[in-house]
């Protein structure tokens, strides 16, 4: 059975108790904070969201509860506002049940201060770099609203099971978003289903005055979703036409490198299905591609070293104890993890002077090609795929040092560079490697979002991805 939000709202007003209560048994590390007082909160109402359970990540701001972006440097504050997101949440008549756990600040290889995130499919597997997608998986929540910074919510729903989708740069709003890195960071929404995912994205988009980076006009996530008559099952019937007739569709030769054997099996199914759609598929060339995740990290590095600079005892989080106002800064953020201690001392060496131009520029100036190929390969293809991650969920466990191998190997080209030129995309479930899920995203044209969406849908209804683990 499958955790949609109509199954939440046949619930009634029991559906909250419920989420609390599987939160309460789950043992998977998923959330941060849980807001027990929600249960008796209004469930009634004629939003569209009404009296269903969501999450946020902990790097959202939620008004007098507890925000710690997954670090010991910001426990104990409390924001005094909420975030857009959250204001939408809200008046569309979503209960906020809990924050969810994350990789500390989003930044991914930088393990959570609160441990990790554990499969629901298998808890001796990680469930990403978000505890988001695993709240969904479980059945804890129908959708989750989490920042997706280096591809952190889709590898995470990839490992899960879940749908996810990052929108546009600027189709939601980041006011409240504690990001690390402000020209990369969005937020993203992860649900069991596509059109789930559209109807949270259609409650959060909008423009926003208070965020400088906000689009201008509302996107219709669902509008372009094709409707089709479903079984008990909700799998769809076969309807016997090609919803993807005249769709083409580029398939990335350097996103596939490195991808596991298993998942490549997957893919290459999955491709098939697209085939059988309508879909003209073709393998492509991106020249850029190799440069993106390098130029992904500098700029990222070089940002978190200045959005990450305010955390120093005087305005938020805990205060160190010390004789002066220079060790009590220095002893404050030693409550950095390390991942985020060497992200910080990197940005601030690429940006001195004398190595500025030769790296952040450098990599601004391949971010500007990397936009510039994007915009000419969508002359041709309408739409990319690659899978969402390299491998199936990784073993708990494995220590992050040295560069957070185990974590990065999941990071993929792809992340990179659809982060880099702020492009939607679609992280969609496409078979199990193993008894583990696997994923592939679906990567679009600037405000292309719709067309995205309606995509990532038809390959939902046209397979049987979309399952709860066996265990909830």
């Amino acid at each position: 059975m499958t955790h949609t939000i109509s199954k939440f709202k046949t619930a009634d007003g029991k559906a909250v108790a419920e989420s609390l209560e599987k939160i309460k048994k789950d043992g998977l590390g998923t959330f941060i904070t849980v807001m027990t007082d929600c249960e008796s909160a209004k469930t009634a109402g004629s939003g569209p969201l009404a009296g269903v359970p969501v999450a946020v990540s902990d790097n959202i701001s939620t008004k007098a509860v507890e925000t710690t972006c997954a670090s010991k440097i910001m426990k104990g504050y409390v924001p005094p506002f909420s975030g857009k997101a959250v204001d939408d949440l809200e008046q569309a008549g979503a209960v906020i049940v809990g924050k969810t756990n994350m990789a500390e600040f989003g930044i991914f290889g930088a393990p959570s201060a609160y441990g990790p995130v554990k499969n629901p499919w298998d808890k001796t597997k990680k469930g990403g770099p978000s505890g988001s997608a695993a709240a969904v998986a479980a059945g804890e929540v129908a959708a989750a609203v989490c920042s997706d910074a280096g591809g952190i919510l889709r590898v995470s729903a990839a490992y899960c099971g879940t749908t996810a989708f990052k929108p546009t740069y600027g189709a939601v709003s980041r006011f409240g978003l504690i990001y690390y890195t402000g020209s990369l960071d969005q937020i993203g929404v992860t649900a069991s289903t596509v059109s789930d995912v559209a109807a949270v994205m259609d409650v959060l988009s909008g423009n926003d005055s208070r965020d400088t980076t906000s689009l201008p006009s509302k996107t219709d996530f669902s509008g372009k979703i094709k409707t089709g008559k479903s079984d008990d099952s909700g799998k769809t019937c076969e309807s016997g036409n090609n919803p993807l007739s005249g769709v083409k569709i580029g398939i990335p030769n350097e996103y596939l490198e490195g991808v596991s054997s298993d998942v490549m099996e997957r893919f290459e199914e999955a491709v098939s299905t697209f085939e059988k759609l309508g879909a003209v598929c073709e393998k492509i060339s991106l020249k850029t591609a190799k440069y993106a995740q390098s130029a992904h990290d500098i700029i990222a590095a070089g940002e978190s070293s200045a959005m990450l600079a305010k955390f120093d005892g005087t305005r938020f989080g805990p205060r160190a104890d010390a004789d002066n106002w220079h060790e009590m800064i220095a002893k404050t953020r030693a409550l950095f993890g390390p991942a985020v201690e060497r992200r910080i001392i990197l940005g601030i060496y690429l940006l001195m002077a004398g190595r500025y131009n030769d790296y952040y520029m450098k990599s601004m100036q391949i971010r500007t090609l990397i936009i510039e190929e994007f915009e000419s390969v969508f002359k041709e293809y309408s739409l990319l795929i690659a899978p969402s991650a390299m491998t199936a969920a990784p073993d708990l466990g494995v220590a992050c040092a040295g560069g957070c191998g185990e974590e990065l190997s999941s990071y993929s080209s792809a992340m990179a560079g659809t982060d880099l030129a702020g492009l939607p995309v679609a992280a969609v479930p496409c078979g199990f490697a193993g008894k583990l899920p696997a994923g592939l995203q679906i990567i679009g044209g600037y405000q292309k979002d719709a067309d995205v969406i309606a995509t990532a849908d038809a390959f939902e209804k046209a397979t049987d991805f979309v399952k709860a683990p066996e265990a909830v």
